[in-house]
């Protein structure tokens, strides 16, 4: 059997899988050093035929990407062998100076990540939008169709089916718009040993801006090694999105429980009672949100990082994030499912209503307005 329990147990997707493997984080690291050399032939500290140089040999195709980081805990960091690996492809001394200059590992790997993150954002954006679409199509069709509510898991008052998922879409679209946010706003990581640019001399913050540029990236004013608010703003905005899905799995099983049947989900099986209909979509959705959560609280509960360089909270992160993501992509993914194929029983939601008047829909209109300008869909 090949994979991780995370991805074997379905708490992953196959492009998050890909994403973070061993391969992808080597070769978000190469891109870092590539760009870094680059950048300082663009403020002119180096000639740019030798970064240039240093820059064709980041592009080399590694053989064993889950070897090579193996090797961290050997020396502590996965850099001494990278920049191993770049300056074998070097020819003369001239060239290898200019490999990973200025730098430190936690520059390389922190900015690695963040464009793992950029890529990782991007695919649950557009699942987010996929799982607004369903919840849309849901609203559109039950909009008007008489539902009980429940407060306290108690009957309460009549609405309507469709203000309980127009319920469900309006934060959906409020996570997207933060996806997209935190998306835009990541920044690139370089600060040197002590996070002071020193080896820039009076040319770092032109450093940081030509590599900001190069990646794509935000240019911050200084080095953030030890302030992690950065990440802990991906871990809340991605963790949030996850507990609004959560909630929408838990409001689908318990309409579904067999006492109530207002709606059908896609069956999953027993293996000792073959009459019952567990909601699997909606297991998967609670069972991923669980491992989201607890990969969002080592972030958020790790230790303070300590003065310029973190005694381990930092390395945890490099568990947590991947995690979070892989753990994340899982709960949309069976969100998604279990709204595209969900029943709605409308004789079993009437039954309970009796003749008391239904609400007030039109506010419906503005959730689907707020679709519209987001997805661009009518």
């Amino acid at each position: 059997m090949t994979g991780s329990p995370v991805s074997i147990w379905g708490f992953s997707t196959p492009a998050m899988d890909e994403l973070f493997a061993a391969d992808g984080v080597v070769s978000a690291v190469l891109r870092f050093e590539a760009a870094l050399a680059l950048s300082l032939s663009d403020v002119g500290m180096a000639p740019e035929s030798e970064t240039q140089a240093v820059a064709a040999a980041c592009e080399v195709q590694v053989g064993d990407a889950e070897g090579l980081l193996a090797t961290t805990w050997e020396s502590g960091t996965p850099l001494l062998a990278i920049v191993e690996l770049i300056e074998a492809r070097l020819s003369t001394d001239d060239e290898r100076r200019w490999v990973h200059h200025g730098s430190t590992t936690q520059d390389a790997i922190d900015t690695a990540y963040v464009l793992l993150t950029r890529d990782a954002l991007g695919d649950l954006e557009a699942a987010v939008s996929r799982l607004a679409s369903a919840m849309r199509a849901l609203v559109i069709e039950h909009r008007d169709q008489a539902h009980m509510g429940r407060t306290f898991l108690q009957n309460a008052l009549p609405t309507t089916f469709g203000l309980r998922v127009a319920g469900w879409l309006d934060p959906m679209l409020t996570h997207l718009e933060n996806l997209r946010e935190t998306r835009d706003g990541l920044a690139v990581q370089l600060g040197g040993p002590v996070g002071d640019l020193g080896a820039f001399g009076e040319n770092g913050g032109a450093v940081v801006a030509a590599l900001a540029k190069r990646l794509g990236l935000e240019a911050p004013v200084l080095a953030w090694h030890s302030d992690r608010s950065r990440v802990r703003a991906v871990v809340n905005t991605v963790d949030d999105a996850v507990a609004s899905i959560a909630k929408v799995a838990t409001d689908v099983a318990l309409l579904a429980q067999s006492a109530v049947g207002e709606v059908t989900t896609r069956a999953g099986g027993s293996s000792s009672m073959p009459h019952k209909k567990n909601p699997v979509d909606a297991i998967r959705a609670l069972a991923a949100a669980d491992v989201c959560h607890g990969a969002a609280a080592m972030v958020r509960g790790g230790r303070p990082h300590e003065l310029d360089r973190s005694l381990g909270s930092w390395q945890a992160e490099w568990a947590a994030m991947p995690l979070l993501f892989s753990a994340a992509s899982a709960v949309i993914d069976a969100g998604t499912t279990l709204l595209e194929s969900l029943e709605v029983n409308a004789s079993a939601m009437e039954s309970r209503v009796g003749e008391a008047p239904g609400p007030d829909t039109s506010v419906i209109d503005s959730v689907l307005d707020r679709y519209e300008r987001l997805l661009g869909e009518t």
